[in-house]
């Protein structure tokens, strides 16, 4: 389902893929991700094949799930249902608030649209190892920060301490 969000200051349009995209999931668990994307992209111009941004968006607008783990978390890693790649858990830590929003867009099939890949409360972080836009930073982040283990359904068998990566 193609969700159109909005059209750039210089004309181009965003959508998003509401049902197949890395956004989606997170769009269903704060909808009001999708107003503050189109806050922060009717003021941009869109260039190039692939835009990350981070904005400050100068207000707390939520809670950022990835935080930097010390050596002593209790940490865990799994596959979360429908993901084929491993996450890295932390159990017993607690999203702090942000006002940083993290946005990833990727030029659609003519050179004005854009299509939301991802977007999350918080900075911007290296996609996670193992999924096809990894980055050479990607395992480095990883290894110190974690997501927070909240209510994200994880397939049972995949549960281990052993880093997969």
């Amino acid at each position: 389902m193609i969700h159109p969000i909005c059209t750039t200051q210089n004309g181009v349009e965003v959508y998003v893929d509401l049902i197949t995209s890395e956004a989606a999931s997170n769009i269903a668990k704060q909808p009001q991700l999708l107003k503050l994307v189109k806050e922060v992209l009717t003021g941009k111009k869109l260039t190039g094949e692939v835009v990350c941004i981070e904005q400050h968006m100068g207000r707390v607008i939520g809670y950022d799930y990835i935080v930097e783990t010390p050596d002593d978390d209790v940490v865990f890693y799994a596959r979360i249902v429908r993901e084929p790649v491993f996450t890295r858990f932390v159990k017993l830590a607690k999203p702090h608030s942000t006002e940083y929003l993290a946005i990833m867009l990727k030029r659609g099939a003519s050179e004005r649209e854009y299509e939301l890949q991802d977007v999350r409360m918080g900075r911007l972080a290296p996609p996670r190892p193992g999924t096809l836009n990894e980055t050479t930073q990607s395992k480095d982040y990883w290894a110190t920060h974690a997501f927070v283990h909240d209510s994200q359904i994880l397939q049972p068998r995949t549960i281990t301490r052993t880093r997969p990566y």
